[in-house]
């Protein structure tokens, strides 16, 4: 048993409805559409999405509150059912732009390690990984348990946005198990490897679609998931991207007709999906 279980494409849909998914389409274009500009000679720009937009994209795509700030530990809410914390990560792709085989970048499920009257670097440096463990798991489970008294409710997620190619991202969620967070789930992965940095852990999440690990440095709990693994196995929901346009803006402002027949044609690369086919005309510019 693992803490974390993905959400079959079935249960996905139980959340995504086919207009929750336009909104989070909607929501990908206008991003996009909002990048900057390259010059054509320079390679694009990594896709930038601030937590606090993506948060709002599952708020009016899920039809839900954004609740709590900074740490706390959800940021979505369904009251009196459920509650999620979203997430971005951004994925690895090949050279023919799919998705790798490595894993996605890291994001915290816990942090402010506080522990037995020693720091976390005096843990480590006296090697109690067995009690290093037991302060996260305490850490992690109660912050979830709490959230779920206070808010009352049953079930807590994670939502996942994953910054795939340039063609598409994708949706995941996970089912988080908050009452199985203990010792006797989560214990030391490799106990006989020498640790110096990090701790992986079993128990958090099944090896096949990520891993989880006590980052020293950082001092905090830290999860990756295996993005290709869950596309080969039907537990993402892709979501179409184009690649951000590229331009010399100073010059192009310096030509109104250019403008705005470049504008129309950028409104009609990123805006007019999902809502409709209808290509705007260029208007006669005065």
């Amino acid at each position: 048993m693992n803490i974390l279980r993905p959400l079959a494409k079935e249960e996905l849909e139980y959340f995504f409805s086919e207009h929750s998914l336009k909104v989070i389409q909607y929501f990908m274009n206008t991003s996009l559409f909002a990048q900057p500009e390259v010059y054509e000679t320079k390679e694009n720009l990594p896709i930038q999405i601030p937590k606090e937009h993506l948060e709002q994209w599952f708020v009016q795509a899920l039809q839900v509150e954004a609740v709590g700030a900074g740490s706390y530990p959800i940021d979505i809410l369904k009251p009196n059912e459920w509650g999620a914390d979203v997430k971005m990560l951004s994925c690895k792709v090949d050279k023919n732009d799919n998705l790798g085989n490595g894993d996605s970048g890291e994001t915290s499920l816990a942090q402010k390690f506080i522990g037995t009257g020693i720091s976390l670097d005096e843990q480590f440096k006296q090697k109690q990984y067995q009690e290093i463990i037991n302060g996260w798991t305490s850490i992690w489970k109660e912050k979830l348990i709490n959230v779920k008294a206070q808010k009352n409710i049953e079930k807590i997620y994670y939502f996942f946005f994953l910054r795939g190619s340039s063609k598409e991202s994708y949706i995941c969620a996970f089912e988080v198990n908050s009452e199985d967070i203990n010792t006797n789930t989560i214990s030391q992965r490799d106990e006989n490897a020498q640790i110096k940095q990090s701790i992986f852990l079993n128990g958090v999440i099944d090896s096949k679609y990520g891993n989880a690990k006590i980052y020293k440095a950082k001092k905090r709990l830290e999860l990756r998931l295996k993005p290709k693994k869950l596309l080969d196995d039907e537990f993402l929901i892709a979501i179409p991207t184009q690649i951000p346009t590229k331009e010399d803006i100073y010059e192009l402002v310096q030509d109104e007709s250019k403008y705005y027949k470049y504008m129309l044609e950028k409104y009609n690369k990123f805006l007019q999906k999902p809502f409709t086919n209808r290509i705007i005309s260029h208007p006669k510019v005065r």
